[in-house]
């Protein structure tokens, strides 16, 4: 903590703060699944650019 964002926190404030959201992170764990997923995938956007003197697809 102290490197990454300039601060200390004591390992009393870490497991304080640990045991607090146990019981969450278990309820999320043990949640009943949704049968299907949407999955949205997107590899780029198709532009056209001119490209000496022609019209390309470009992605990015």
């Amino acid at each position: 903590m102290r490197e990454t964002y300039k601060f200390d926190v004591s390992t009393a404030t870490i497991s304080r703060i640990t045991s607090r959201v146990t019981e969450d992170i278990v309820a999320w764990q043990n949640r009943p699944l949704e049968p299907v997923y949407l999955i949205v995938w997107m590899d780029g956007i198709v532009f056209k650019v001119r490209e000496n003197s022609k019209v390309v697809n470009n992605c990015l």
